[in-house]
């Protein structure tokens, strides 16, 4: 491998780099928004959840409701069997103790009625907030459901531009050696998305050390790899137009 040719491969590498950095950009973008419709429909979900408790609550309050009305008229009726008896009855002890039996049954009419009350103002509660909930999901819902199509659109989106970028990357990466590439690869993921910086003023721009001057000689000449001794990036050195002139 010539210096020309190896320091073309480097200046090759440096613009795949431009590419695979605008694909993971790309793809760290449409990773958000895939987040937040998660996050969104976690929220729809946990809202249609308290609807779905509510609305149990409100059936259980119900058959609550239902059999206290049901033990109510069964003590009514009792009651009113008891009184029809008090006609019949001549002894007056009998009469006392009938009396003392319907005045019970009056007492927990009486404590069973303030029960059905306080299951109606319960009800009543669980309602209200079950509707408001109602509401709540209703909005969100139709808001969601213009935000997730845009959303969508823009993923697709995405997805156009990750895959034209992907293309361009393999007709770049076809003119560049195997084991250089392979290099690069590992020091892109290693190094946040910068594997291959260039050397100004004797200065890596990956970790803006200076380069020792043996090592800087041997960047310019481009005879072999070099990597930063700081930040271990591959390191190259783009003369200037003037400088390739008089070269």
């Amino acid at each position: 491998m010539g210096e020309m040719k190896l320091r073309e491969q480097i200046e090759i590498l440096a613009t795949l780099q431009n590419v695979d950095r605008e694909i993971k950009e790309k793809n760290g973008t449409k990773q958000v928004l895939l987040g937040e419709l998660q996050v969104k429909d976690k929220e729809l979900q946990s809202k249609k959840q308290e609807i779905a408790l509510l609305t149990a609550a409100c059936a259980e309050k119900e058959r609550e409701r239902q059999g206290k009305e049901r033990v109510l008229q069964d003590e009514g009726k009792k009651a009113m069997d008891k009184r029809m008896r008090m006609n019949r009855i001549k002894n007056i002890k009998e009469l006392q103790a009938l009396q003392r039996e319907i005045d019970q049954i009056r007492q927990g009419n009486s404590d069973l009625e303030e029960e059905l009350i306080r299951v109606f103002e319960e009800i009543d509660r669980i309602k209200a907030e079950l509707k408001a909930k109602e509401e709540e999901a209703t909005m969100m819902q139709e808001e969601w459901q213009q935000r997730q199509e845009d959303m969508q659109s823009k993923i697709s989106g995405i997805d156009q531009l990750v895959a034209e970028a992907y293309t361009l990357r393999k007709t770049i990466a076809s003119q560049i050696a195997g084991e250089l590439i392979s290099r690069y690869e590992l020091i892109f993921a290693r190094r946040g998305g910068s594997a291959v910086v260039e050397v100004a003023g004797g200065i890596c721009q990956g970790c803006y050390m200076n380069i020792p001057p043996q090592l800087w000689n041997e960047i310019i000449k481009s005879e072999k790899v070099n990597l930063c001794p700081s930040c271990q990036r591959i390191l190259y050195y783009k003369p200037s137009a003037q400088q390739e002139k008089e070269a």
